[in-house]
């Protein structure tokens, strides 16, 4: 199994075994998207220093202001 990976304008990512192609994923570059396109994002009264919450009652994400006493916010490892 050989696993292609090339890199031009729009990113392919080729699967093959053997002479056969088994599929492939293209990654196409995205201009011009925003938060507030998302269908799953509340951006109403954005204000400087506001953070993206989950919110799990509307499964949706909203811009908040951090808590008052929160110190830090650890964003994990990944």
């Amino acid at each position: 199994m050989a696993i292609t990976v090339r890199k031009n304008t729009n990113t392919g990512i080729s699967v093959a075994q053997g002479a056969g192609a088994i599929g492939s994923i293209t990654v196409n570059k995205s201009t011009g998207g925003t938060l507030q396109s998302l269908s799953n994002v509340v951006t109403t009264d954005l204000q400087d220093g506001y953070t993206l919450i989950y919110d799990t009652t509307t499964s949706k994400w909203v811009a908040q202001p951090i808590s008052a006493g929160v110190a830090a916010v650890d964003g994990g490892i990944y």
